[in-house]
């Protein structure tokens, strides 16, 4: 199978993963050079890569403009068999554009609420079936994020398996926000935000950070100039289905990743008469209120992180020596004070990168700890950053963070600084002495536009067919209970559960990869539930 490198699928699936300190110290010695004896780890396609191990795909070609969307859908036509072969539409609106993938721009109303918005374009990739006799239809996909964007998730062929890459034209899109021309250009103040958000609890501390975090909103909402409300992931799932109607289906396909699920759990609401197969895993609770997300997450963020720390001290082969979690947080006391340096003299890793290493390998399976546990060794035996700069650098390249914040905080509210107080109160209670760390998206929300939210309700999908809801056990950004809560609340819900560990299932297990295969070219598929590991 091509894998799309599961580290960034739905890689700030609300982003406080990556404010995630480890918990208290007890006390024990840091690691000594003498004792760093790494084994080296490779990184492969479905694994933790580090930066200079991925490929970088070329910028397209902006993509010729086709006609706008239909505003008025196409009268349904009777369902094909499930395994039908479906031609392929006469005009496609793709063509060429240097990439792996075929390009194409699609008009959209700018306000699905107000015809006389205007418009904004929306940036379209497709990989045309690879068994184009045998095509079933269109397999709509989102990596999460939300700031995900399509490029680099269709030339990794989506995380997808020949099998579904051979009978499905596969098309990913830049949702709004993601956009080029609905973006809040704001990545460079957030992605500050997201590095001082690791500094000490200090009266100073803070200050920078609440300045942070001002400078980020202001920045965002002057990118987005007065159009915060257009960004919402309601406005966005109208998309969905314009892009369904301007590829001329009666009914497409989904499969959605993290934030992605919501995408994927709204679209099956409200049109899912047009769904033929929905496939959602590291599934997003949608009843929860923002701060029980925020909350929710990172308790299970802790749960992971103890897990790495504890494999570390259970493995003789772990080149930490003494208790990994304290000489985690010593090593965090010591960056702040003294960074490491490149060879020209500029900071290389700090207390941010450090975090943000730990972070994106806890998205991983266990096999893949032993990086994170390199990149510490190194830093302490060595006094190299190269691979904690490289490790914090692969996740902020994961999602255009200034498009994730803004998403969350349209999505989520205006919080007030009382609500933040009493948030950061939770976390800690939750989560320990970390918990103050993983405000950042939070405080950039106190300085947001005053707007109506998404609705956080259940969600039912009473028209839609069978919803496959993938949860994993060992899920550290989506924790497998928001699943199982999803899968009982849809009408047609049926619950996979995989017994692992790391961020999302499909791509992890033969079991899981089965279900999913079997699901989305044949439509079948158990109406109880399944676990697999």
């Amino acid at each position: 199978m091509r894998r799309y490198p599961r580290a960034i699928v739905g890689a700030g699936v609300l982003m406080v993963a990556a404010l995630i300190a480890a918990g208290c110290s007890d006390g024990t010695d840091a690691p000594s050079a003498s004792n760093v004896e790494p084994t080296e780890i490779p990184a492969t396609a479905t694994e933790v890569p580090t930066e200079a191990s991925m490929p970088t795909p070329t910028e397209a070609p902006a993509p010729t403009p086709v006609a706008p969307a239909p505003t008025d859908e196409p009268v349904p036509t009777e369902a094909p068999p499930p395994t039908a072969v479906q031609p392929e539409p006469e005009a496609s609106i793709f063509q060429g554009c240097g990439q792996v993938y075929l390009c194409a721009e699609l008009e959209v109303p700018a306000d699905h609420n107000d015809p006389d918005a205007g418009t904004i374009s929306l940036e379209l990739g497709m990989l045309p079936a690879g068994d184009p006799d045998r095509r079933i239809g269109v397999l709509l996909v989102n990596p999460g994020g939300p700031g995900g964007d399509m490029n680099s998730f269709l030339a990794y062929g989506a995380g997808l398996s020949d099998q579904v890459l051979a009978r499905f034209d596969v098309v990913g899109w830049n949702p709004r926000g993601v956009t080029a021309s609905l973006n809040p250009n704001c990545h460079q103040e957030a992605e500050k935000l997201q590095l001082v958000g690791a500094l000490s609890d200090t009266p100073e501390n803070e200050a920078v950070i609440a300045e942070a975090a001002q400078q980020a909103a202001e920045a965002c909402l002057a990118g987005l100039d007065g159009r915060s409300e257009l960004i919402s992931t309601v406005q966005t799932v109208h998309h969905m289905d314009l892009i369904r109607q301007a590829l001329g289906e009666d009914q497409i396909n989904f499969l959605g990743y993290s934030y992605g699920t919501v995408l994927g759990q709204f679209y099956a609401d409200k049109y899912g008469a047009h769904a033929r197969a929905v496939v959602i895993d590291g599934v997003l609770d949608t009843s929860l209120a923002h701060e029980d997300v925020l909350v929710e997450q990172i308790r299970g963020f802790a749960r992971v992180i103890d897990a790495i720390f504890e494999a570390c001290l259970a493995d003789a082969a772990c080149p930490i020596v003494g208790n990994p979690k304290s000489a985690y947080l010593q090593l965090m006391d010591s960056l702040e004070t003294n960074p490491l340096l490149d060879a020209e003299g500029n900071v290389l890793a700090g207390p941010g990168e450090a975090q943000l290493a730990l972070v994106i390998v806890s998205y991983s399976s266990e096999e893949q700890w032993p990086l994170l546990f390199r990149a510490f060794a190194q830093a302490w035996g060595e006094n190299d950053g190269q691979m904690l700069h490289d490790l914090a650098q692969f996740y902020l390249g994961a999602v255009d963070l200034g498009s994730f914040f803004s998403i969350s905080c349209t999505d989520g509210g205006r919080m007030s600084e009382s609500d933040l107080d009493r948030l950061v109160e939770r976390m800690i209670e939750e989560a320990g002495d970390f918990g103050r760390a993983a405000a950042a998206e939070a405080r950039m929300c106190v300085y947001w536009d005053d707007i109506e939210t998404r609705p956080h309700e259940p969600v039912r999908a009473p028209d839609a067919a069978s919803v496959l809801v993938i949860g994993n056990r060992g899920d550290n950004a989506t924790p497998y209970e928001w699943a199982v809560a999803v899968a009982e609340a849809l009408e047609t819900g049926v619950l996979l559960t995989y017994n692992g560990q790391g961020h999302t299932s499909y791509g992890r297990h033969p079991c899981v990869d089965e279900v999913v295969d079997n699901y989305l070219i044949d439509l079948v598929l158990s109406s109880e539930d399944i676990e697999c590991g």
